[in-house]
């Protein structure tokens, strides 16, 4: 085992009939660390993650919690005595209890005003100080996700593990809210795992990503790392946009440089103009499609002979 890790995996097998939902994962969580679980449905994120949380057994594997011996060999923690808050996307929060109900429910043990006191203290830190004798139904999907994610915080876990928190909200809501909810784990000083199908949620979020296919952990690393260098075909197609060239390579929109000529041997056609950049469609001799991701200081149109080059392919 590793020493000083939060969360320490190994070997962790789980089948449910012939189906093997998590398949040997090794695996190490720094204390303060925010791990992003990155991969398709049915790929055995949220199932690993429920084993961390206690409610699933492995069949085979160890797992440690800050030193810990919690599953394993026979052995087994219940979920309450794990020191883990869980966020999921269906929030479940009691609709007959207000918001400080709500973050106050895990709390009951303490006395009075000692847990109005803790109450207070995770509003403020979620933002939100002046809603607590507002009810579930009077809140937006934003502050409801915040109430969830305060009263996963409020009897101080040592772990929190989010599975697929921002999926049913809207675009918009769910790129400002991961960013409040990443301060929001910083400032209280908590390890983290959160699982998502969400490239760009995974790479924004995490401080390491780890790409989870078929029960297996596939690729780990800082987000850039597993971004620019993923090792294989399968993680650069699903990390991120990648083209496939005629000669068989891998190449992101964004490594892929167009020069405008007049007589180039390759047809722009289609251009997604997004203001800050451009996405543009070109098609080479061969009659291959590729996408460029380009900045918007040359203006492209469909029917422009351009000559493409590219500047770095993801597994040279």
């Amino acid at each position: 085992m590793t020493e000083g890790a939060a969360i320490e995996l190994r070997g962790i097998a789980k089948a449910y009939g012939t189906v093997d939902a998590v398949a040997g994962v090794d695996l190490d969580v720094a204390p303060g660390e925010f791990l992003t679980l990155l991969g398709p449905s049915g790929c055995g994120k949220s199932t690993l993650l429920r084993l961390i949380a206690g409610f699933e057994d492995p069949d085979r594997g160890t797992i440690r919690l800050f030193g810990d011996d919690v599953a394993g060999d026979g052995r087994t923690m219940p979920p309450e005595q794990r020191g883990v808050g869980l966020v999921f996307q269906q929030l479940a929060l009691f609709p007959h209890l207000d918001v400080a109900g709500n973050v106050g429910y895990g709390l009951r043990r303490l006395g009075r005003h000692e847990r109005k006191a803790r109450v207070a203290e995770l509003l403020e830190l979620v933002d939100l100080a002046d809603s607590g004798r507002r009810y579930p139904d009077q809140l937006s999907g934003g502050q409801a996700q915040r109430v969830a994610l305060a009263r996963a915080l409020a009897p101080a876990p040592r772990v929190v593990l989010l599975d697929e928190p921002f999926s049913s909200l809207d675009t918009t809501l769910r790129a400002s809210l991961r960013t409040e909810v990443r301060s929001i784990l910083r400032t209280a000083g908590v390890t983290a795992v959160l699982v998502t199908h969400d490239q760009d949620e995974a790479l924004s979020l995490g401080d390491r990503v780890g790409v989870m296919f078929d029960g297996r952990i596939v690729r780990h690393g800082a987000p850039r790392d597993v971004y620019v260098e993923p090792g294989s075909a399968e993680v650069a197609s699903f990390v991120g946009d990648a083209n496939r060239m005629p000669d068989g390579t891998l190449v992101r929109p964004e490594d892929i440089e167009l020069a405008p000529e007049p007589d180039g041997p390759d047809v722009v056609t289609n251009v997604e103009y997004y203001g800050h950049d451009q996405a543009v469609d070109v098609r080479l001799p061969s009659g291959h499609q590729v996408r460029a991701r380009l900045g918007t200081s040359v203006a492209f149109a469909v029917g422009d002979r351009v000559r493409v080059t590219v500047a770095r392919d993801l597994l040279e």
